[in-house]
């Protein structure tokens, strides 16, 4: 249970010669910008105070079909533990004659990218196996029992009943609205962000106004349509929210506003949370209700 982005790998580069943290970088097909990555940890002794650079079968020139669609949601920036990370060499602490990449990031969840001896590239000298101690194997289980104790509390579990067991690794999960580490799925992604119009910028448009954003709620009928929306900032131009407009179809169809943070923390029947619906098309309103918008008129104004 990861987030597998392997057939998307460009190329990479992760960095472990400060004990105690990795940090890198890497390129995906079906993202624009470097996915960036500071993490709590070490490789394991094969590679441990090294660097590695990788690459992989993905080109950002000619991207698989799907590649967008798999990637949309996976954060820019990666803050977490490390995971098992091994080039594969000896000595073979965890897995051999393979690249292991693994992490439990605070945004995605657990990631996990596997590559082939040949794309694996070691600099500098790791640090002589015989001086330091294999990662534990404990601390490992208790990564992984806490991931799953998140998925499991998303589930509305009471926090007292979720009790994820990792070996002889016991932990009780804390109930928290982890949506995007559990479920890999930003609400808000920056590429919406570029395309989805400001407040007020649709306004007078009516049935015609384009909505170019939609969430649903997996477990009833909610459906929210976006057709335009704006940063909520403080004094000191710091943003604090997002507003979206558009139109609602819930108890009733209509529209209105709701705030990003609203979204993000209603649950539905089953206790999961609203999705973004990765296979939307931009359509306006009225090809959404067109009994809404018998005369083409908005029935409700945004001032």
């Amino acid at each position: 249970m990861a987030w597998r982005p392997t057939q998307y790998l460009v190329e990479g580069e992760l960095d472990n010669t400060h004990l105690g943290k990795v940090t890198g970088w890497m390129r995906f097909a079906g993202m624009n910008d470097k996915v960036t990555l500071d993490l709590e940890g070490d490789f394991h002794r094969d590679i441990r105070g090294a660097k590695i650079r990788f690459t992989g079968d993905a080109s950002e020139t000619d991207p698989p079909a799907d590649a967008k669609e798999y990637m949309a949601g996976f954060a820019l920036h990666h803050t977490g533990k490390v995971g098992d990370m091994t080039a594969g060499l000896p000595p073979a602490d965890y897995v051999a004659g393979y690249c292991y990449l693994e992490w439990y990031g605070e945004e995605n969840g657990r990631v996990v990218i596997e590559l082939e001896p040949t794309q694996v590239e070691v600099i500098g000298t790791p640090i002589p196996a015989r001086e330091s101690y294999p990662v534990s194997r404990d601390t490992q289980k208790r990564n992984m029992a806490e991931f799953l104790g998140e998925i499991a509390a998303e589930t509305n579990l009471p926090a007292e009943r979720v009790v994820c067991i990792g070996g002889d690794t016991t932990v009780t999960a804390d109930r928290r609205t982890a949506n995007d580490r559990v479920r890999g799925m930003k609400l808000l992604p920056q590429e919406i962000r570029k395309i989805l119009p400001p407040l007020y910028a649709q306004d007078g448009k009516g049935a015609k106004a384009i909505a170019y954003l939609k969430y649903f709620t997996p477990s009833s009928s909610w459906t929210w349509y976006i057709t335009e929306g704006s940063p909520i900032k403080d004094e000191s131009g710091k943003e604090v929210d997002f507003h979206f407009f558009g139109l609602v179809d819930g108890q009733d169809k209509e529209l209105g506003y709701v705030a990003l943070s609203e979204l993000e923390s209603v649950r539905g029947p089953m206790g999961l949370p609203i999705e973004r619906d990765l296979w939307w098309k931009p359509k306006t309103l009225e090809e959404i209700a067109p009994e809404m918008f018998p005369s083409e008129e908005r029935t409700e104004g945004q001032g």
